[in-house]
């Protein structure tokens, strides 16, 4: 009889989330929110958190970061501030610098790869629609991980070098959702 590994993310997922959401430290109102979910961050990190942990750090994290957003905008904000700060670090400047190269539809067939480096439930499965658009399914079941995830892949097609790229649900279910990813043909 087989058991399925409960969904983890790496701690340091959140932590990359929690220094690019917040450069100048976590809030202290944050941070006693955060230890009621089981993340204490005055002391070292866990190797791994249950996905619930994640999905209520992303949540009571937006709340923070930007408070005047609705919620699904903030939430979608913090996957974008989270790519962005990623950018910023060395690793990321390589990566970035190669996916520009890739061109968006191969740096979309990474995305696997990419989110499972981050945690170990992640699947995604890819559908071309035409040249410049290609639909998303990922196995993300809570709304505040879907509206993150839509920040993730828009801000690292943003950059990866998409133009105009756009990123929207078209369908949810029990199982997970699909995004559409869309941006303009290179000239």
């Amino acid at each position: 009889m087989s058991e399925t590994a409960p969904p983890l993310v790496f701690s340091h997922s959140l932590q990359s989330l929690l220094t690019r959401a917040f450069p100048t430290g976590v809030p202290s109102g944050l941070k006693e929110k955060l230890r009621t979910v089981g993340l204490e961050l005055d002391r070292p990190l866990l190797p791994a958190y249950p996905k619930e942990t994640w999905a209520r750090t992303v949540e009571y994290g937006a709340q923070y970061a930007f408070p005047r957003e609705t919620r699904e905008q903030a939430w979608r904000r913090m996957g974008e501030r989270m790519v962005e700060g990623y950018q910023e670090t060395m690793i990321g400047r390589a990566m970035f610098s190669t996916l520009r190269l890739l061109g968006p539809r191969r740096m979309l067939l990474r995305s696997q790869k990419s989110f499972r480096s981050g945690n170990n439930y992640t699947e995604v499965r890819l559908t071309d629609v035409s040249p410049t658009v290609v639909d998303v399914w990922f196995n993300e079941t809570e709304e505040v991980l879907r509206q993150f995830t839509v920040g993730l892949v828009l801000g690292g097609m943003r950059a990866g070098g998409a133009e105009e790229s756009r990123v929207e649900i078209t369908q949810r279910d029990a199982q997970g959702m699909t995004l559409r990813a869309s941006w303009k043909a290179p000239s």
